[in-house]
C-alpha cells in the first residue's frame, strides 16, 4: 500500500514537517488546500504552498476542498503533483475541471464527503485516476474515522473491476493503529496527524503499509 502524508497537523511548524516527510520514503504528499467557502476553514494561501513545495522532489497529491478549483489548478500544476483532487459536491463543472488537470499531464482524482454515496461520481469513474473516500468531514484534522466511509472501500474495488476502470482508491480521515486493519483494499493511505504528531514518521509510515 502506498502512502500519501499531510503536514497540516504537526508539532513542528510547516517547513519542517515537510522536511521530516522528505526524509522518508512516502510515496508523496498530501497537500490539503482550503477556501473558508468549501469548508469553513482557510488555511494555506496559493503563494505559501508554492514556497513551501516548489522544489519537492516528492510527488504531491493535492486535495482541493475549495468550491472553485479552477484558478488553484492552474496555478498549482506547476508544482510536482502527481494527483490533484476536487471534490463532488462542488457545483463547478466537474467534467471540464477534469479536462484541465489532465491538460497539464497530471492524474485526476474525485473526493467524497462521507455523506456522498460512490454513486455521485459514477459518471466520471471512467475519466479519472483516482478516488479519494474521505473518512471524516472535510476541514479539520485529527477527527475519529466515520464508519460508513469504509464501505465505499468495497464498493469501488467491485466498480473498477466490473467495468476495467484504472483509478487508485484511497482514503483520507481518521486513520490511525486502532482503524488501519479495516483499510487494507486501500492503494493509497492518507495519514495527517498520527504521522506529523509522532517522533519517528518514518516508523509510524512502516505500520501503515
Amino acid at each position: 500500500m502506498k502512502t500519501s502524508i499531510s503536514f497540516l497537523k504537526s508539532k513542528y511548524d510547516r517547513a519542517e514537517a515537510i522536511a521530516k516527510i522528505m526524509e522518508t520514503d512516502t510515496d508523496y504528499i498530501h497537500v490539503d488546500m482550503m477556501d473558508g467557502i468549501f469548508v469553513e476553514r482557510s488555511v494555506l494561501s496559493i503563494s505559501e504552498v508554492k514556497d513551501l513545495l516548489s522544489n519537492s522532489k516528492k510527488l504531491l497529491d493535492i486535495h482541493l476542498m475549495v468550491a472553485h478549483p479552477k484558478n488553484y489548478i492552474n496555478e498549482l500544476a506547476e508544482l510536482n503533483a502527481k494527483y490533484i483532487t476536487i471534490h463532488a459536491e462542488i457545483q463547478d463543472d466537474i467534467n471540464e475541471l477534469i479536462d484541465l488537470i489532465h491538460s497539464y499531464g497530471i492524474s485526476a482524482g474525485i473526493a467524497i464527503n462521507p455523506e456522498s454515496g460512490v454513486d455521485s461520481i459514477n459518471d466520471y469513474l471512467d475519466n479519472i485516476e483516482y478516488v479519494l473516500i474521505m473518512g471524516v468531514d472535510p476541514g479539520y484534522g485529527g477527527q475519529e474515522l466515520k464508519l460508513e466511509s469504509v464501505k465505499k472501500i468495497e464498493e469501488l474495488q467491485s466498480l473498477r473491476e466490473q467495468y476495467n476502470y484504472h483509478y487508485q482508491i484511497s482514503l483520507d480521515g481518521g486513520v490511525n493503529d486502532k482503524t488501519r486493519p479495516l483499510l487494507n483494499g486501500l492503494d493509497i493511505i492518507v495519514s495527517g496527524s498520527y504521522v506529523c504528531i509522532s517522533d519517528n514518521y518514518q516508523e509510524i509510515i512502516n505500520t501503515l503499509r
